[in-house]
């Protein structure tokens, strides 16, 4: 293997919206950007950018990633965790979980469930210090309460005493 400066084998790129830059070092394999100039080298394709304003873009991530409707994966809760700069223990006791259960959501060896999901997304904005961010979460929980009450209801069971037998009735109905 020759070893090279990529320095000098490198060539100049913009990232367009038909060609963005993926943006790896964010932590998150599926985020790309548009607008800004990056260099790879032309022997081993390597890549570096030139990221303007790097803390506010990944706030920018991080708001998205908690807002966006899908159930958090395992890459999306580490990268708010991190962005906390939180150990991966600690994290896991601030959302009432196990280190050994938390590692298995981070590393998508188990699905996060819709609860822990919310927990995860709760404790973030509160944490964050982004208010605007907390107060959209607080807005969208009171959806999620919503979504669960209804649950709750339909989830319930009457039974009524007949001929001297307590029957269940079909759910959702009223004795």
């Amino acid at each position: 293997m020759n070893e090279h400066d990529c320095k000098t084998r490198r060539k100049e790129h913009r990232a367009t919206i038909e060609k963005p830059y993926q943006f790896l070092d964010s932590g998150l394999s599926n985020v790309y950007l548009a607008g800004i100039t990056y260099w790879e080298c032309e022997e081993c394709k390597r890549k570096a950018a030139e990221i303007p304003a790097v803390e506010q873009l990944l706030s920018v991530i991080a708001r998205s990633v908690v807002m966006q409707s899908s159930l958090l994966n395992g890459e999306e809760i580490r990268f708010l965790r991190k962005r906390l700069g939180k150990k991966a223990a600690d994290f896991a006791g601030l959302i009432n979980k196990t280190p050994e259960y938390f590692s298995k959501l981070e590393n998508d060896h188990e699905s996060v469930g819709e609860e822990t999901d919310k927990l995860i997304r709760l404790t973030y904005g509160m944490l964050s210090g982004d208010q605007k961010l907390l107060a959209d979460i607080v807005a969208k929980a009171e959806d999620w309460l919503r979504i669960i009450r209804n649950r709750q209801q339909e989830e319930n069971i009457t039974f009524k005493k007949k001929s001297g037998v307590w029957k269940p009735m079909a759910k959702g109905m009223v004795a």
